[in-house]
């Protein structure tokens, strides 16, 4: 049995701004002027997708060496909508995301066959990927060789 990872962050808040430190690295998080932050920082949401695009892609860079496969260059466009009357109180509507939809653009020399196994592998072991659907969020996932 593998060594478990343990992953801890000291988080401090004032007003809708958050600020999260884990060693030297400092992520922070706020809210748009219109819900109440002071726009300083990513809102948490937009957080949670930035945080999906680069789990994919360190997942890339492991898999696709597993693979023999050089990826030269990798960007993401990711969205997730939600309703946001859901986290403003009501009840009837779930207050995370009804959808998430990731596109890839890779640019190798690799077939596009290649690239789609390189993704298969990438959605099995890609741990906010997996997290988001083990939870029953649909994610549409498109990857294109460029």
């Amino acid at each position: 049995m593998s060594k478990k990872l343990t992953f801890k962050l000291d988080v401090t808040g004032s007003g809708m701004r958050t600020d999260a430190t884990n060693g030297k690295h400092i992520i922070s998080i706020d809210e748009p002027v219109s819900f109440g932050g002071k726009d300083s920082a990513p809102d948490p949401m937009s957080t949670m997708l930035a945080a999906l695009a680069a789990c994919e892609n360190v997942m890339v860079q492991i898999i696709s060496k597993e693979m023999n496969i050089q990826i030269e260059d990798i960007s993401f466009k990711v969205e997730g909508e939600l309703d946001p009357s859901g986290l403003m109180g009501n009840l009837d509507v779930k207050p995370y995301f009804e959808k998430v939809k990731v596109e890839a653009f890779l640019k190798t020399s690799a077939s596009q066959e290649q690239v789609d196994e390189l993704q298969k592998k990438v959605d099995q072991r890609c741990p906010i990927y997996r997290t988001i659907k083990d939870a029953g969020i649909p994610i549409e996932n498109l990857w294109v060789k460029n």
